[in-house]
């Protein structure tokens, strides 16, 4: 809508300037409508695609209930073969709604259709059915290690479904995979606590910012948001026992963001280098002055005069530009 208006204006400021006349900002007005009418998808296919999901959802939430009532009256192997063949129905129905495998791996996908939004579903579907499968066939008596390479080869199998049709339901579910994949894997490896965990997962984390950074992901802002997240995280959990490492390591994230913001503006940099700042000099603070309230306040202080000394730079720098 908002975009609706810009248009409008522009073409509205064209006439004034004589660059078009009325009669051509009608023609032009009546294109970008019938562009905008064609785009839009018709009731009957919205409905069709509502309907796909919720039969989706009520298949694998019914077939769920039947596991779990009979779960452990099923053998190892039968509970793997059930799942293995969820997860090759699912693989196999996303490639036959995304119309076949000549569709699949072509990078950007420019407007997904409902039927390719569907088929990123299945595939993340895939992935976790998947996750399933190699847990129960090989967890009999090592949960541990099966739930370590389980992880890793669903990640890796999210990471083909995502790459095959990008799009955001592929991505999330790479992300929170390979987030439990790495705790996991050190687990077994090393057999680490939750400080090391956390190291862990700020190297995940930089790989998630240096992977959106180069143009891996499509979506940058879920990328960097995730990155985020992760990072954050794993900085949190490297202050189990001494807040110094979490706050310390919280503001390389922010600095990380911010250094990152200045070469590739994307709000959520800013946002989460904004909220990495603030927790990071709420966990300082409350450290250093064993929790003071006036320390506290001198915080909110610096806090709202930073942000009005940026606002009127910011301010100024927009009519400077003008």
């Amino acid at each position: 809508m908002q975009g609706g208006h810009r248009t409008s204006a522009a073409l509205q400021r064209l006439v004034g300037e004589g660059v078009l006349t009325a009669a051509q900002l009608d023609a032009v007005a009546a294109a970008l409508a019938a562009e905008d009418a064609r785009n839009r998808p018709p009731p009957g296919k919205l409905i069709a695609e509502i309907a796909a999901y919720i039969g989706a959802g009520l298949l694998l939430g019914g077939g769920g209930l039947v596991l779990a009532t009979s779960w452990d009256d099923l053998a190892a192997i039968v509970r793997a073969t059930l799942f293995a063949a969820v997860t090759i129905g699912l693989v196999f129905g996303g490639i036959a709604v995304a119309g076949g495998v000549s569709v699949l791996f072509h990078g950007a996908v420019d407007g997904p259709t409902a039927r390719l939004r569907l088929a990123t579903v299945l595939f993340a579907l895939a992935a976790v059915s998947l996750l399933v499968t190699v847990g129960t066939a090989i967890g009999d008596g090592n949960e541990d290690t099966a739930w370590a390479v389980a992880t890793v080869v669903a990640t890796v199998a999210a990471g083909v479904g995502y790459f095959a049709i990008r799009s955001l339901p592929g991505l999330v579910t790479c992300a929170v995979l390979s987030a439990c994949a790495v705790p996991a894997v050190l687990d077994v490896l090393f057999d680490v606590d939750e400080p090391w965990i956390g190291v862990g997962l700020l190297v995940l984390g930089a790989l998630w910012f240096a992977l959106t950074r180069i143009g891996v992901f499509v979506e940058l802002w879920a990328g960097y948001s995730i990155a985020i997240l992760i990072s954050v995280v794993g900085a949190q959990l490297t202050g189990d026992t001494d807040l110094t490492s979490a706050y310390l390591l919280t503001a390389m994230v922010a600095i990380a963001c911010f250094a990152l913001y200045a070469a590739q503006r994307s709000a959520v940099l800013v946002i989460g280098g904004g909220a990495a700042v603030a927790l990071s000099a709420a966990e300082a603070v409350w450290q250093l002055t064993d929790g003071a309230v006036g320390a506290a306040g001198a915080v909110l202080a610096v806090g709202a005069i930073v942000l009005i000394v940026g606002a009127v730079l910011l301010a100024r720098a927009s009519k400077t530009s003008v």
